[in-house]
């Protein structure tokens, strides 16, 4: 039994700690704003020199789809990929203020766009200080990840991954929060925002189904075990409907707007290749790339957390929180290397190798294989890093039997696929993939090597050691980021927009005119200037059987190679001229 005064005596300290407390709070409250604005600022000076979308059709296929929401003009994206309406919706808004194409284009990337990708460091310092890491710590862990190119690169873009590993990151620790909970409120708060995020990051991309299934089974078990209120349970479930009804709503209206003779479906690529043994042999090869990629891209800390999560399965002494954390984080990540490259159609032969299916658990795994690094026993971390080597090893030599030995990584396409191997290699023409491989794991032995060296002489040692592996880390994402900008998004935006603004500027189509694109003209061409053609939806005729529409005023052809330009259209009717050619892109525009 404590007396009165025993306890009077301990609440004095206690009680004179709390402005204290709070006053260190609000200071690092404040940091944080600072950290955020700092990689938001960041990501819009990376984004200020693009004039139009770069990443086609994505880019294209995700601001029309945007403008049609808003009631604006739509475009025949038929028999192509349907775009889902999450991130439209989010970047919407935009076209209720401009109907400018360049406007609004600058205005998704540096006033939606950076901000909210910059949400990736924040949220970062929240996860690390989970995993144990002091403030300090977990600050700098924070910026270092939001600084991965994962987290930063596609924040350039109008498309779902600039925001991907913010609603990734958010939902794992919205999870954890549901897990974890001490009143009633918090449960509830934490189940129905888990279950929000969860239908969103579905509405957003098709692998958003993924983490909607490993939501589902953790909520059915824990609710089965009852580590949560069945109540809270069912109010996840409630709140999960919401998002995936609304997204199958808005889904539909974009379908039969701008698909009107229907879309791909990503679900039916899937099915052909796993309806045979050579095809799910071949779907797990490609998961072996996407795994290849995850390790690369996160320079091989990822990797390291990864393990460290999967032992953590197995280990009966973890917290029970921490076992089911790691089960679902792995899950998604194993699930959706198969699955991504499954679904992807036969036209894109470089992507089962792309860091984007993964980019927002790369982000994830760096944090916790950062509180590895920084806080874990020697031995543990050893274990960890031990465990990459192997798999990736066996991952690379599957890479190399597709590829020969190297990735392409010159041009637009090439660079923005294997973009990281490019920078580990620093070279931007042919990437070799064993010494991409070797400098991954180089990192993160030399990240190993340091922090052993710390833990073994200790004394300021030990507290300069974190500080080096994350100034390395940070210098090495802040470069590869740096250099990906420049050699990929600024030097394809002078060639994208030529092609986008001279068929507007160069014909002199203005508004109320009619743009008509003839049969065969590629649709890397034509789909980037339906959006800048705002106003009207353009429309197609074939130029070599039939007369132009009688509303045309600019006709654009394909440019047949070796061929004088006149001879794109050879049955242009009388009172047509050549106004502007494209020999680069293969185009020309004839006006009436």
């Amino acid at each position: 039994m404590v007396r009165p005064l025993d306890i009077a005596r301990s609440a004095g300290p206690a009680v004179e700690a709390r402005p204290a407390t709070a006053a260190r709070g609000r200071r690092w409250g404040l940091l944080l704003v600072a950290g955020w604005l700092v990689q938001a600022g960041l990501r819009a000076w990376l984004s200020r020199a693009q004039m139009v979308p770069l990443a086609i059709p994505d880019e294209s296929a995700y601001l029309i789809s945007a403008r049609v929401l808003t009631g604006g003009v739509t475009a025949n994206f038929s028999y192509s990929t349907l775009y889902p309406a999450g991130y439209p919706l989010l970047i919407a808004p935009v076209f209720w203020f401009t109907a400018n194409p360049v406007t609004a284009y600058h205005a998704v990337l540096l006033g939606i766009n950076a901000p909210v990708s910059a949400l990736v460091m924040p949220l970062g310092y929240v996860a690390c200080r989970r995993l144990g890491l002091g403030r300090p710590m977990a600050f700098g862990v924070a910026m270092v990840a939001a600084l991965l190119p994962a987290a930063l690169f596609y924040s350039q873009y109008a498309m779902t991954d600039a925001i991907y590993p913010v609603l990734v990151l958010a939902w794992l620790l919205a999870v954890h929060s549901w897990l974890t909970a001490r009143s009633a409120r918090g449960q509830y708060a934490a189940a129905i925002g888990s279950a929000l995020l969860a239908g969103y990051s579905y509405a957003v991309h098709s692998r958003g189904a993924v983490i909607v299934a490993g939501y589902v089974l953790v909520g059915v078990f824990a609710a089965w075990r009852r580590l949560v209120p069945r109540r809270g349970a069912v109010a996840a479930a409630v709140a999960l409907g919401l998002p995936l009804g609304a997204a199958h709503l808005l889904n539909q209206h974009l379908s039969s707007v701008m698909y009107p003779s229907g879309p791909r479906t990503l679900a039916g690529e899937a099915l052909i290749r796993l309806h045979s043994v050579h095809g799910t042999v071949f779907v797990l090869e490609m998961a072996a790339g996407q795994l290849w990629r995850f390790v690369l891209d996160g320079w091989g800390v990822a990797g390291l957390g990864l393990a460290a999560a999967v032992l953590v399965i197995f280990q009966r002494t973890a917290r029970t929180d921490a076992r089911i954390m790691a089960a679902l984080g792995a899950g998604v990540t194993l699930v959706t290397a198969v699955i991504s490259p499954a679904a992807l159609p036969p036209t894109q032969p470089q992507a089962w190798a792309s860091g984007r299916y993964l980019d927002g658990m790369v982000v994830a795994f760096f944090l916790v294989g950062a509180a590895v690094l920084l806080r874990g026993a020697p031995r543990r971390m050893l274990i960890c890093a031990a465990c990459v080597v192997p798999p990736t090893l066996l991952a690379a030599i599957i890479v190399l039997a597709y590829t020969g030995g190297s990735v392409p990584t010159s041009g637009f396409g090439a660079a923005f696929v294997f973009a990281e191997p490019a920078v580990l290699t620093q070279d931007w023409t042919t990437a070799s993939v064993p010494l991409a491989t070797v400098v991954a794991l180089g990192l993160l032995a030399a990240a190993v090597g340091v922090m052993l060296l710390a833990a073994r002489r200790g004394g300021p040692w030990a507290r300069l050691g974190p500080i080096v592996v994350l100034a390395g880390l940070g210098a090495v994402s802040l470069v590869a980021s740096v250099q990906m900008t420049s050699h990929i998004s600024q030097a394809s935006t002078p060639g994208q927009e030529r092609n986008v603004t001279a068929v507007v500027t160069g014909t002199g189509l203005k508004p109320g005119q009619q743009l008509t694109i003839g049969t065969g003209l590629s649709w890397q061409i034509w789909m980037p200037q339906a959006y800048k053609v705002w106003w009207t939806a353009l429309t197609f005729f074939n130029a070599g059987a039939q007369p132009p529409p009688a509303d045309a005023t600019v006709v654009e052809v394909a440019w047949p190679g070796g061929q004088p330009a006149s001879a794109s259209w050879p049955q242009a009717p009388a009172g047509w001229r050549i106004v502007l050619a494209d020999r680069t892109d293969g185009w020309v525009a004839w006006r009436r």
